[in-house]
Parts: structure tokens; sequence; C-alpha cells
């Protein structure tokens, strides 16, 4: 669709009876393909176009979807859901975002390769199969007993528009690899190992380095023994440091505070936390997956400090929550996560606490959002004289949000940039494992 066309589709809405209406038209083309060992496991491609509509009638909402994008389809759907719509309960708080808080325009932040049209499925079969015949090449006498490898690339277009007079576009382009690799140990456990890569640019994904990290992974897996519970510093990988920070963003969200599921309630402009610790939003970092402009309903987003040297300094607020809330809008979530460092890099980190616990990898377990609570299984390492010395299974970290970050000891600089999530190792003291 284009922007005429667009505008043409908020005006059935308003004929049909909506005070007002949001429109995001989208078109993605996505491509997978997968290989067990050297066998193709599976090939998938699909593309869509689509319309969502968000109505406002009467102080009424009601969110819709259809792919049948002529007038003569439309027009009948959109009267329809015009007549749903009125038969909702009242909300007053639904309504478009206030149009002096929404982006205006201008900027590129090179989301898309200009090259994504080109990339075949052939071209990542290729880069699946260079992993595979790697990968298949360990397997043999042995502990390596069968691998995964898997391409994958999303190309999107997106419109969103609305009957206040927002309408911007944006295209993206994202393009993975994965690696898994499982082993037989010699007490016939099957440890198993993976990793990713990731890039908004076809041509910087690096098929050789993605097999052989998930191979070394899972050879150091080999041997793993359990340590006894107690009270260990203890080192998170920065791949998987989301595991401890996305629950304190869930905790800020506007859904979570209005509806009393968050251990973080009443938090804004306090200091729960340690001086060392501040997480950023950077949602304009140029060919970063995640980076925008503007959030779902079209607010401007902005660089700033979620969390401030320890002081809680943004909830995530969608107008609709704002206003269930009696506070001012932000924006409906984060864009690009980011961590202030204090230490170096993961091998600094273990120097600097001499031994503990490393982990590398989460496998199960849950939080509780209300209290903070949680309980995670985990893989990793123990560590002495700031090196690995043997790997360990069969644990579990407990304890509780609040108090774990403020035992929390350094904040790396070595972020893992695959992602949105872009997230370094981190120390903490005294964590009980069990």
């Amino acid at each position: 669709m284009q922007a005429n066309e667009i505008q043409k589709v908020l005006d059935f809405c308003l004929e049909a009876g909506a005070s007002d209406a949001r429109i995001i038209h989208t078109m993605s083309d996505q491509t997978a393909v997968s290989l067990y060992n050297m066998d193709i496991d599976k090939i998938h491609n699909s593309s869509d176009c689509s319309v969502f509509l968000q109505l406002f009638v009467d102080g009424r909402y009601g969110t819709f979807s259809t792919n049948m994008l002529d007038e003569a389809s439309l027009r009948p759907f959109i009267a329809n859901a015009v007549r749903l719509t009125r038969l909702l309960e009242k909300d007053e708080c639904r309504h478009l975002a206030p149009k002096e808080l929404c982006f205006s325009g201008g900027g590129d932040l090179k989301l898309l390769d200009p090259a994504a049209a080109a990339v075949s499925a052939e071209q990542g079969k290729a880069a699946a199969l260079q992993m595979a015949e790697f990968l298949c090449g360990k397997i043999g006498d042995g502990p390596m007993q069968t691998c995964e490898t898997e391409f994958g690339s999303s190309v999107e277009q997106e419109i969103l528009a609305d009957t206040a007079g927002f309408c911007q576009s944006r295209e993206a382009s994202f393009f993975t690899l994965s690696a898994g690799c499982s082993f037989i140990d010699r007490d016939g456990s099957r440890p198993q190992s993976w990793w990713p890569d990731a890039n908004v640019f076809f041509s910087k994904l690096d098929a050789a380095r993605c097999a052989q990290i998930a191979y070394d992974r899972g050879v150091e897996r080999l041997g793993a023994r359990r340590i006894n519970a107690g009270k260990y510093n203890v080192v998170v990988e920065n791949g998987s440091a989301a595991k401890f920070v996305s629950p304190l963003l869930s905790a800020l969200s506007g859904s979570a505070l209005q509806q009393n599921n968050s251990f973080l309630l009443g938090s804004l402009g306090r200091k729960l936390f340690p001086e060392s610790l501040t997480i950023v939003d950077n949602p304009h970092k140029p060919s970063t997956f995640g980076a925008r402009f503007y959030d779902g309903e079209g607010l401007a987003t902005k660089r700033c400090n979620v969390i401030d040297e320890g002081v809680v300094s943004m909830y995530f607020l969608t107008s609709y929550y704002a206003d269930k809330l009696s506070m001012a809008p932000t924006v409906d979530s984060v864009s690009v996560v980011e961590m202030v460092p204090d230490a170096g890099g993961l091998d600094a980190q273990m120097a600097a606490l001499g031994k503990g616990v490393l982990i590398t990898g989460f496998n199960g377990g849950n939080h509780n959002p209300i209290t903070g609570d949680f309980s995670y299984g985990i893989e990793g390492f123990w560590f002495e004289n700031g090196h690995k010395a043997f790997p360990i299974h069969e644990m579990n970290v407990t304890g509780n949000y609040l108090d774990l970050w403020n035992r929390l000891a350094a904040v790396g600089d070595d972020p893992l940039t695959l992602f949105s999530m872009q997230l370094p190792s981190l120390s903490f003291e005294g964590i009980s494992l069990t």
C-alpha cells in the first residue's frame, strides 16, 4: 500500500463511524533452512501482507486484522469491525497517542541490507551446509554425536498511520545463523551446546566462526559435575545475562504496574540498586536489531537511562497505561538495551573474584513477577585463580532480584551485540546455589 491508499483506509474507518483509527500495514518475507547433520530437515518460506486495525469507537476500542486488501473486501470488513467494537465496554483511557509526543520524521538507522532482496534460500542453505560440514567432520570416534544448523532471514516493511496525521514507514532486514551440537559423555549424559550469529547485513554473518564456537563450547561441557550447595561469587556470561536483566525491564512495564503484577511497583525515582547499575535504552543505535525512531503507537523514542546509578528512572508507558496510572506516556518497551561498564570482560572479572561459578547457560526454572523471587537451573564452570577449572551441572541459582542486584560486583565491557539485549558479563557476590 502507498500513503494515499493508507489514507483511504483511514477514511473508510471514519466513514464507518470510528472516532479515530490507527493502521499498521506490514509486508514481510521470511526464509528458514535447517539441517540435521548433512541432511535438510526443513525449508520454510513465507510472505505476508496484512493490515492491522486499531479502532476507537465512542470510547470503545477494538483490534482487527485482515490480508484482504482490495477495497471491495476492506469496506465491509471495516464496517463490521466498527459494529463489533460498539459491543465492547467503554474505556476512556483508549485514545491515540498525544501528537506532540509522536515522532515527526527524519533520519536513517540503516536497518535494511541493500542486498537483502537478492539473498536466496540457496545462499542460506550454503551457509548452513558450511557449518554442518565442519561439525560433521567431528563426528566419529569422539564424543560428538549429532549437529543441527540453521539459517534464517527476515525482510520487513511497515507503515504506521493514524487519523491524527501520523504516517511513518520503516524497512528492516535481519539474518541469523545457529549451530547446535550434541555429545555423549563418559557417564552417559548427553550435554548440548549452541551458538548463534546475527546481523542486519547478510555479508557480515560468519558461518565458520559460529560452528567453531558451538563445537568448542560443547567440548568444554564434557566431564561436568556437581558442587556443594552454598553461597558463591558468580560471573554470568554476556550471552546469558538477559536472564537477570529482562525481569527488571518487564517489571517496569505499564501493564505489569497497572495490574499490580510487578516487584518494582512504586519504584519510580527510588534508589533500589547499587550506584554501579545503569541500564540504558539506546534506540537510535544504527544497524542494530531493535533500533527504532518510534514505538507501536508512534511515540518518539530517545536515549534514556532506565535505571540511573541505581535509581529507577522510567516506566514503559503507552498512552493507555499512562492514563490508567495518571502519568505521562513514555514508550511501550525498551528498544536496544545497554549497560554502563565499570570493569573488564569475562577473564578480568574471574580474576578479580579469584574463585566461584561462571554461569554460561540456564535451563528451566521461573520467577515470581510480584515478589521477584526466582529459581533457575544453570550450567557453567567452577573457576579458580581466575581460570575455568571444570564444568558443573545439575545446580540451581535461587534468590530475589532486589537482593541479587544489590550484590552486583562488576559490569563488564564485553557486550554481546548480536541482538537487541546488548549485555555484558556481570559479577555478583554471595549468590545461593543449590
